[in-house]
């Protein structure tokens, strides 16, 4: 199955530079795909989260599993219409965090897409770190064609 890179990336969804936070896609169907994060130690909240023990942020797992979400969606609509657009948080629920992760640390972000309704979109997230569950959660977003 293809791998989608940083560039192709790039050319679904809005975010860019510290915050993107994908580096690529795989196993892409219209409804889930699995992203990928390979944590840097010189990501941007190392220094402060924590000094000496950088722990990648709950918030930003979250958000990975979310753009890793967005693509899954945008870039099935993308390919119907040729239209570029946006996704937007509306509601994250059974939210947990089981392992730390840490830089240099692979991020897998497995979603699948539980619920449609017009605009919204509900998913169901897990994040592996080496095969082992570090964060899941259900969690909605609104997606918008610009």
């Amino acid at each position: 199955m293809k791998k989608f890179t940083k560039k192709d990336i790039e050319n679904i969804i809005p975010h860019r530079g510290s915050m993107l936070l994908i580096d690529e896609v795989r196993d892409l169907t219209p409804t889930s795909g699995t992203g990928i994060r390979r944590v840097q130690s010189d990501e941007f909240w190392c220094a402060g989260h924590f000094p000496g023990k950088p722990i990648m942020p709950g918030v930003i797992q979250l958000e990975s599993m979310a753009q890793t979400a967005c693509f899954v969606i945008l870039k099935d609509l993308f390919d119907k219409t040729g239209n570029k657009g946006f996704g937007f948080f509306t509601n994250i629920d059974k939210c947990k965090f089981v392992k730390m992760v840490q830089p240099g640390d692979i991020l897998e972000l497995k979603v699948e897409l539980a619920m449609q309704k017009l605009t919204m979109h509900k998913f169901r997230g897990q994040a592996f770190v080496k095969g082992e569950l570090a964060c899941e959660a259900t969690f909605s977003a609104i997606m918008q064609l610009s």
